[in-house]
């Protein structure tokens, strides 16, 4: 089979920076014989200051981009993008099916606690746009959702302070009005929290589940490219290429320890 015309056509990740790497890594484990392409906007980043109109637009440049290397399923690994530019990305991708770390978080999340309290954590630009609760109450009517803006983990951990005790000392502070509430679940809703999540377990208790944004995403994506017979054959070895629009010099660092293996080759994308 052609590659550019069937069902090993590579995955198309994007995200304004570096945490998509997270779903690329659980697309990686879930799916090891699916071909990935990843953006990241990283001469743009951060997203959640920009305006509706600037975020749509940079969103259909990076659509429109991966649509030219013929990519089978697109996925938007960007809270930021998936609740202000989803609109925009469905249109320019057509038929070809397009998941989000949103859509993925909260269907995990009513499934394990379907009429229950849910706690979610994020970014405060993804707090601010209520995106997960309306998702989460779409699919579960009688859920009660429990939000919580955390702005200070992005940098704690692109700091590389996974087990520090300020990043401790940080969770348990943001994390106590929620687990008041006695949710259930807490849903992950930033790329870069995984990466902090034997810490948050710690913190939250082994009774409440927590729902990791990128996990959640790889196995929506096994089950939609399942359901699309879309599914690679295995007849050619999974390739791999990660796009950027500026190679900071901390972006391989960074990058490896979002990817939990070597990034590779980085290709430099210049509009």
């Amino acid at each position: 089979m052609n590659a550019s015309s069937g069902n090993d056509r590579p995955i198309g990740v994007f995200d304004s920076g570096v945490g998509g790497l997270t779903v690329v890594r659980a697309l990686m484990e879930r799916l090891p014989l699916e071909s990935i392409v990843y953006f990241g906007d990283t001469a743009r980043v951060p997203y959640g200051v920009k305006s509706v109109a600037t975020i749509e637009h940079f969103t259909a440049q990076i659509v429109d981009f991966l649509l030219r290397r013929e990519v089978k399923m697109l996925i938007v690994a960007c809270n930021t993008m998936a609740a202000v530019a989803l609109k925009t990305i469905t249109a320019r991708a057509g038929d070809i099916p397009v998941l989000d770390v949103i859509e993925a978080g909260a269907r995990a999340a009513v499934d394990v606690s379907s009429g229950g309290r849910i706690g979610v954590i994020a970014t405060p630009t993804t707090i601010n746009s209520n995106a997960y609760a309306r998702r989460i109450h779409a699919l579960d009517p009688g859920a009660r959702v429990y939000s919580q803006a955390c702005p200070l983990f992005v940098p704690l951990v692109e700091e590389g302070w996974l087990d520090h005790p300020v990043t401790r000392l940080t969770a348990q502070e943001y994390l106590r009005p929620v687990l008041a509430e006695d949710v259930g679940s807490l849903v992950l809703g930033c790329t870069h929290y995984p990466l902090i999540k034997p810490l948050l377990r710690e913190v939250a208790g082994e009774k409440v589940k927590l729902i990791d944004s990128a996990e959640t995403t790889a196995e929506l994506a096994a089950d939609r490219l399942r359901e699309a017979g879309l599914a690679a054959s295995g007849l050619e070895p999974a390739a791999y290429r990660t796009f950027v629009t500026d190679v900071p010099l901390r972006f391989q660092t960074i990058g490896e320890r979002f990817l939990g293996r070597s990034l590779g080759e980085v290709e430099l994308v210049e509009w």
